[in-house]
């Protein structure tokens, strides 16, 4: 019987072993993969810890799921890399105006994704400047509402030249904005383009022309009061994208659908946030037979097309999941 019961566990081993090469081959495949015979087999041993936590995962949750993509390769070290959200504890935060009055109740929903003043989702790269992009995206909608032509704007240049963030090592938009409204504008995206912050430290490579800004800042200031929905709905409605602070769990890397949540990310400390995003819109699941109907907001993250809903989110609405409903704020442009 022990004999038996051996061989079952060693045919079953190998059963495993084979599925877990065969999917590892077609990751690679599928993601154009290749690596060095030296990180091969710690990539692959990486890849098959995040497929043994994807499995797990999908079975238990009902209300989001996760699958393979670009980042299950990688170790946790290189996944830190792309967090750079820094900010200044709350109470330090300069006093935002009194909150919006709207003419018209709130809708049940807001999606600016399809919007035509929504630029495409772009790729920090293996930088953390996702501050730049959370600064730059309202700044892009808002200033074509205001003329009505598109504009990309340029978050290289926050990398290179905003010396109040720290490029790569991380910053926030508000601080950002302060810089723009500083020094006078923020140039356009054809003008100095994206080069996931290779050029080095702030403002010893800054290439700012005035000549080639394509937005300004009028005002800025943080929703209030906060933590709170319904406040951070209204100015969606009324300024446009909202760019957050939240914290990065390591189950959201491999974010693919549904409503994202997480016990361990209702956090009690306001200041435990590491990543930049930006929201784009809110509204409430159908409900099923299993899952209930759940509100959410939809935000716009800058990890490329390639990851989640085409380079967006959804996340549990109304119960600051992850601290995003206390850090939002708003931008006007000139």
């Amino acid at each position: 019987m022990k004999f038996l019961t051996a061989i079952i566990l060693l045919t079953v081993a190998v059963a495993m072993a084979d599925k877990d090469e065969e999917s590892w081959n077609f990751y690679k495949f599928q993601f154009g993969k290749k690596h060095t015979p030296k990180e091969a087999a710690r990539r692959r041993q990486n890849f098959i810890a995040r497929q043994r936590a994807i499995e797990k995962h999908n079975r238990e949750n009902v209300e989001w799921q996760m699958g393979h993509n670009k980042f299950s390769d990688m170790s946790d070290e290189e996944k830190v890399s792309l967090l750079g959200a820094k900010p200044v504890m709350r109470r330090e935060r300069l006093v935002s105006g009194s909150m919006p009055v709207l003419d018209r109740a709130l809708p049940a929903s807001i999606d600016y994704r399809t919007d035509k003043c929504m630029q495409p989702v772009k790729n920090q790269g293996q930088c953390g400047s996702c501050w730049s992009f959370a600064t730059v995206v309202p700044l892009e909608f808002n200033s074509c509402k205001k003329t009505g032509t598109a504009v990309a704007l340029s978050e290289q240049m926050m990398v290179d030249c905003d010396t109040g963030n720290g490029g790569c090592n991380g910053g926030m938009y508000d601080r950002a904005w302060q810089f723009i409204q500083t020094k006078g504008g923020i140039m356009k995206g054809s003008s100095y383009a994206y080069t996931s912050g290779t050029s080095g430290l702030a403002g010893t490579t800054c290439k700012f022309d005035s000549t080639a800004v394509g937005a300004k800042v009028s005002s800025f200031g943080w929703t209030m009061p906060y933590p709170n929905q319904t406040v951070s709905m209204t100015y969606l409605q009324s300024d446009g994208p909202l760019p957050s602070a939240i914290k990065i769990l390591d189950s959201i890397y491999n974010y693919v659908t549904g409503v994202y949540s997480d016990p361990a990310c209702i956090v009690a400390d306001e200041n435990d946030v590491n990543h930049a995003v930006v929201i784009v819109g809110y509204g409430t699941t159908t409900a099923t037979a299993t899952v209930p109907a759940t509100p959410y907001w939809i935000v716009r993250n800058s990890w490329g097309t390639g990851w989640g809903l085409s380079g967006y989110f959804m996340i549990k609405r109304g119960v600051n999941m992850c601290n995003i409903e206390s850090w939002t704020a708003y931008v006007r442009v000139v």
